[in-house]
């Protein structure tokens, strides 16, 4: 009898760890977490956890970008897309450079950036673990993401609830805390990667990703 499972994505994660600067954006992620693990395990569904973009000035395109592509996400049965949302403050940050060609940095080192902070994502991704880890039907939660933050969770599930909990991390950096608290740990491999193919026809792929 196969292990029932649920994969949780972080979905930003997921994209600054793996995907950006790649043309693996319009993922299928349906295909994506059965890839992940082996086959005695049957997922029975896949949690994608992000927030709705805000643009910045250079890029204002990106909200349309993220709203098709989660219109595509959402046409996969099991995929659910979970959302939490970003805030953007305007703050002073230390420069990287004391000269840039495009500003110029104050005689204190700092400049003013807008800063994007996302919100809920990672409380929502822990609370629905442990919803779940409570469920007697299921065996196996499989988590993609690279923040260690989630540890607390990670342990819980496994000791409260008695689950096997396998991380895989997209970033290319081992994270120590996370494998110590998981069942099971993998970096993933930069080439697993699917092409993502939605069958409707009307929700393509935008330009800026092929």
């Amino acid at each position: 009898m196969k292990k029932r499972s649920i994969i949780y994505i972080d979905g930003y994660n997921l994209y600054y760890g793996l995907l950006k600067g790649t043309a693996y954006k319009w993922l299928d992620l349906a295909v994506f977490a059965r890839m992940l693990l082996p086959g005695d395990h049957e997922v029975v569904a896949v949690k994608y956890f992000t927030a709705c973009t805000l643009t910045y000035p250079h890029d204002n395109a990106a909200i349309e970008r993220q709203n098709i592509y989660l219109q595509a996400l959402r046409t996969l049965k099991d995929v659910k897309v979970i959302s939490g949302f970003f805030k953007k403050n305007k703050v002073l940050m230390p420069a990287y450079e004391d000269e840039c060609k495009k500003c110029t940095v104050p005689q204190n080192g700092f400049v003013r950036v807008v800063r994007l902070e996302e919100k809920r994502s990672d409380v929502n991704l822990a609370v629905e673990i442990m919803l779940d880890a409570m469920q007697e039907d299921i065996d196996c939660l499989g988590l993609v993401t690279g923040d260690a933050d989630q540890v607390g969770t990670i342990e819980a599930a496994r000791r409260r609830f008695g689950k096997t909990v396998s991380v895989f991390n997209p970033q290319k950096s081992i994270s120590g805390h996370l494998k110590m608290a998981a069942s099971y740990y993998k970096n993933i491999p930069r080439d697993l990667i699917p092409y993502g193919k939605h069958g409707d026809r009307f929700i393509r792929r935008p330009d800026a990703w092929k």
